[in-house]
């Protein structure tokens, strides 16, 4: 089970001109944590719901210090009727989709049917129909959809920290650990975030997330094997040739299915 420790390294208090807290973060250190999501919810059973007249807002991660310790922030901060708040995060985020054309590389086929000549490819594409060592397939590069979903999210300048920074930097590249905006474990790649503001003059930015998506598949057909794979996994086919009657033919020896990305939990992007 994990262990929540309160840290007082890095306390941080925000006050008005009427002399009124509008928020603060306390920070605790969470040791034998599984993963993030039990990082998270270790801090949030343990924090207290609120700090002085602050509600407890969210559980934020702030870093990760090796595979089961993490440092967690809880974020305390004034509810507000007023709209246009300068200390509010804007409450929704915004989403895009688009779905547009790529390519993908295929080695063998679906279905070969063989219009000439005695030598069976075995539904190996481009194969130069050579043995052993020289054998060799080229394959082909297929149209395939490409899917992209893009998150906006209104946030305060003062939130990106140097460290949510570093935790975004972290995540670029990785795929779902768990379901995500209604998208499978491990359907989903980060790609990154980004914003534009005048450096001292703004308190809030626009903040963009970029995410590829890329279906699970529970019945791919390589060399007419029917394999199950996770969206982002690569799979390959291993060829051999072996001849029939002296007739040269090759044919799908084994078929692997390769993860190729990290997986994590996209929780601390907080959309």
């Amino acid at each position: 089970m994990a262990r929540v420790e309160q840290s007082y390294s890095a306390h941080t208090k925000a006050m008005n001109a009427k002399g009124v807290f509008t928020s603060a973060e306390i920070p605790y250190v969470v040791f034998e944590a599984a993963d993030e999501d039990a990082a998270l919810t270790a801090v949030l059973a343990a924090a207290p719901s609120s700090y002085g007249v602050l509600p407890l807002e969210s559980v934020e991660i702030d870093s990760r210090e090796n595979d089961a310790t993490y440092k967690v922030n809880a974020v305390y901060k004034k509810e507000t009727a007023s709209s246009d708040d300068d200390d509010d995060d804007d409450p929704e985020s915004t989403v895009s989709f688009d779905c547009g054309g790529g390519s993908k590389r295929m080695t063998h086929s679906l279905k070969q049917t063989r219009a000439f000549g005695t030598k069976d490819a075995g539904g190996a594409i481009g194969w130069n129909g050579k043995s052993g060592s020289e054998m060799e397939i080229a394959g082909v590069d297929i149209p395939t959809a490409q899917l992209r979903e893009t998150y906006t999210r209104v946030m305060r300048l003062s939130r990106i920290t140097t460290g949510f920074k570093r935790n975004v930097a972290g995540l670029v590249g990785k795929v779902n650990s768990g379901g995500f905006k209604g998208w499978s474990a491990g359907e989903v790649m980060f790609l990154g975030m980004s914003y534009s503001s005048p450096a001292k003059s703004s308190t809030k930015v626009t903040v963009t997330f970029n995410f590829a998506i890329q279906p699970n598949e529970s019945g791919a057909n390589v060399g007419g094997k029917s394999v199950s794979k996770k969206g982002f996994e690569y799979v390959w086919a291993l060829s051999k040739t072996s001849a029939e009657s002296g007739v040269p033919k090759a044919e799908v020896e084994a078929v692997y299915v390769d993860q190729v990305c990290e997986y994590a939990s996209f929780s601390a992007l907080g959309l």
